[in-house]
């Protein structure tokens, strides 16, 4: 038993001290190999902050849309539009007056007629996400209600076509 182990030992240290080079174990194709193709990523996109707007407003107990957050909204539209691989998350908010549940709709609403005015400028509804916040993600806490405007809102999160967000440069807005 010795015997084997004395002879043994030393083969296998001889087996293990060889080392096999990566050629060995590729096989050599020569002019039938598969040329490499380098595929530049694209830049990273970059939207002006003047021309993509982060929330739009609501009157308190509403979900309509006023003339003037319409035109914010149009903005967007265009960006959406000339852009087709990018989609939008909408995250309807609602300020902290009524109860949880009632927020929960209200706010849900807000993001849906967002999404719904989004579509009736041709944008398809697969390339957004609508969401509520309810009253859970308020910015300014406040019983007045002029002060809790800011918190009835839908937030425009514009995303890439892989659902990252969009960066906005606020260098080159006015």
């Amino acid at each position: 038993m010795r015997f084997i182990a004395k002879v043994t030992l030393p083969i296998l240290l001889v087996m293990l001290q060889g080392c096999v080079s990566d050629r060995a174990i590729y096989a050599d194709y020569g002019d039938l190999a598969c040329g490499t193709t380098v595929i530049e990523a694209p830049a990273p996109a970059i939207i002006p902050s003047d021309q993509w707007p982060v929330a739009v407003y609501f009157d308190f107990d509403k979900h309509d849309l006023q003339m003037s957050e319409q035109s914010q909204l149009d903005l967007a539209s265009k960006i959406l539009s000339d852009n087709p691989r990018y989609r939008v998350a909408v995250i309807g908010s609602a300020d902290s007056m009524g109860g949880a549940k009632y927020n929960d709709k209200l706010a849900l609403k807000r993001a849906k007629v967002v999404a719904d005015y989004f579509f009736s400028k041709g944008i398809d509804r697969s390339r957004m996400v609508t969401l509520s916040s309810g009253s859970r993600e308020q910015f300014i806490v406040s019983k007045d209600r002029e002060v809790n405007r800011v918190n009835r809102r839908a937030q425009l999160i514009l995303l890439g076509a892989n659902y990252n967000p969009v960066s906005l440069d606020f260098s080159a807005s006015k």
